[in-house]
């Protein structure tokens, strides 16, 4: 179980530092800076090196065989998780919005302070139509003004979603391991 750690630990490390160097070959340290709402540098360099501090210290651990050094490179791995949770948070855009679209006003209003004024009842009940009419048709695949076509999945997406399922995994054999 050992060796099934290290190997899932491996992996973990390679997607991420995969998805690291993407990163910076697109100029998203240069982006971070720039912008207000960029991910602090700071947080990413640190999920990184921490990941890798905890693969020595779990590579100590083989050679060594002391316990004590299994449940440091386990508490690395939890702060580990704890940086990439983080990540994760501040990376992902909600409300979604596809590339180049701007934000609407009612965000804008809600940055600045503004209070919104509440909707009527038959405007509710307008919207609840609106959505359902929405959904009905997302899921029938016509989406508006677009011509009906499969919704096919973004590869690029598979990579951080394997890093966080391997991390997931590493984790728990990491902390199995450490026990036995």
């Amino acid at each position: 179980m050992r060796v099934a750690t290290l190997i899932s630990w491996l992996l973990t490390v390679s997607l991420g530092g995969f998805m690291l160097h993407t990163w910076l070959d697109r100029g998203g340290l240069r982006q971070a800076r720039e912008s207000p709402d960029g991910l602090p540098p700071a947080l990413i360099f640190g999920h990184a090196v921490l990941a890798t501090v905890g693969l020595l210290l779990w590579a100590a651990y083989l050679v060594t065989g002391v316990r004590p050094v299994a449940w440091a490179a386990v508490g690395a791995l939890m702060v580990t998780v704890g940086l990439g949770l983080c990540t994760v948070t501040l990376w992902t855009p909600y409300p979604a919005r596809r590339p180049g679209e701007r934000r609407s006003a009612p965000d804008a209003e809600l940055r600045s302070g503004a209070v919104a004024e509440p909707a009527s009842p038959a405007a509710e009940d307008d919207s609840y139509q609106v959505t359902d009419e929405m959904i009905t048709r997302l899921l029938a695949g016509a989406l508006p003004g677009r011509p009906s076509r499969q919704i096919r999945p973004n590869p690029a997406v598979l990579v951080p979603i394997a890093h966080g399922f391997a991390a997931i995994g590493t984790f728990v054999l990491a902390v199995m391991s450490a026990i036995m």
